[in-house]
């Protein structure tokens, strides 16, 4: 699904109680999502395939495939160009090129002295990519422009896990820069909450984004 991150900072400012954007920027809020949804995607990467067009050339020269969304490949079908399934191929043993795919980057490499069922067809790769990072621009004074119209396509368990993660690091920032904790303080009224106290909030807000991390972690399947 995707959401706006118009949406994505309203539902973080209620969480944090930042609403009149008194302690977070939209840009500081910004960057933690974005390296959020980086870490999130350590632990529970999207599923993704690649459909690529290909030409099997001469046997014996070198035969790659780029991806643009596929950075871990699980498995590779081969069809053929009216759509038929014809095989898979095996993944690399490790015993040179001809013993399978390897993965270099984003390109990928089948066996160079290995002929297909299909000489012309789709090599449709399957595996796992990144989610998609935000893209917005800022004003000078760290204000989104034009918000509501810059999305980014996270399922519901990784924008949860992304919120959490943001909302363990905002908190954290309190126990370093003093000026923030203090502008949260008297936006808050939480003039009674001390630095320990803060320190305790910020542990356990870390807490939740360690449990989350478990929760969600997905087994990659192997090639």
């Amino acid at each position: 699904m995707s959401v706006t991150f118009s949406s994505l900072l309203s539902s973080l400012r209620l969480t944090l109680r930042d609403s009149a954007v008194l302690t977070w920027s939209d840009a500081q809020l910004g960057e933690l999502a974005n390296r959020g949804i980086e870490t999130v995607g350590t632990v529970y990467p999207q599923e993704v395939i690649d459909s690529v067009a290909y030409t099997q050339g001469s046997i014996g020269v070198s035969f790659p495939i780029t991806l643009t969304n596929v950075n871990w490949v699980s498995r590779v079908d081969i069809y053929d160009t009216s759509g038929k399934y014809c095989e898979t191929v095996r993944p690399s043993s490790g015993d040179g090129p001809d013993s399978g795919w390897e993965l270099h980057g984003s390109t990928l490499y089948l066996p160079p002295r290995y002929a297909l069922s299909a000489s012309t067809g789709t090599a449709k790769v399957v595996g796992y990519g990144d989610w998609s990072q935000i893209s917005a621009t800022f004003d000078t004074t760290g204000a989104a422009i034009s918000p509501s119209t810059v999305t980014v396509a996270l399922d519901n368990t990784a924008l949860n896990a992304v919120k959490i993660y943001v909302e363990a690091e905002c908190l954290t920032m309190l126990m370093y820069d003093r000026a923030q904790y203090q502008q949260w303080q008297v936006a808050h009224g939480a003039s009674d909450i001390s630095a320990l106290g803060m320190s305790n909030i910020a542990m356990a807000a870390q807490q939740r984004w360690r449990q989350e991390k478990s929760r969600i972690r997905r087994l990659r399947k192997w090639g």
